[in-house]
């Protein structure tokens, strides 16, 4: 966890930084933070407002965790196997949808980092944080993720665009 943290150079003069807001996240390295969402740290636990918005860039820089492969694993959802679709990475989910390779659930990149600024209390955590593998139903819950005009994924959409 201490590669997430922030440290303070103590050399420094306070006022060197408090004119330079940069240097509260100097030793965040970017590039140890895990793209696949299974393995990620909740961004509520990045206790900092700007290692938060750090983190943030970083991830809507990057994009969603799209693996392409060529196949994905199956899994028994009554008695037939279903599995992931790459072709799920296209169209209205190309932006947010997000697999995670290590877990085998899907995860939405927006709710993921804005999900909290907009809803404090008990919702569904399914894109956020546990994850969502109902294959054989997915379009149909992805459409309802997704949601009406001011739902929170459309909040949380378009705060990650600006």
């Amino acid at each position: 966890m201490e590669k997430f943290l922030a440290k303070f150079n103590h050399s420094q003069t306070s006022s060197s930084t408090n004119g330079n807001p940069s240097s509260l996240i100097d030793d965040l390295n970017l590039d140890s933070l895990e793209s696949d969402l299974g393995k990620r740290v909740p961004i509520a636990h990045y206790n900092n407002p700007r290692i938060k918005d750090e983190v943030r860039k970083h991830y809507i820089q990057k994009g969603p965790c799209q693996p392409k492969m060529d196949s994905y694993p199956p899994t028994k959802i009554g008695k037939r196997m279903r599995q992931f679709c790459k072709i799920w990475f296209e169209g209205p989910y190309s932006k947010w949808l997000e697999y995670s390779v290590e877990k085998d659930f899907v995860y939405c990149l927006c709710c993921y980092l804005f999900k909290d600024d907009f809803f404090h209390g008990s919702t569904s955590e399914f894109y956020t944080k546990t994850g969502f593998r109902s294959w054989n139903r997915a379009l149909e819950r992805f459409r309802k993720h997704v949601g009406d005009v001011n739902s929170i994924h459309d909040k949380c959409f378009n705060k990650m665009l600006c």
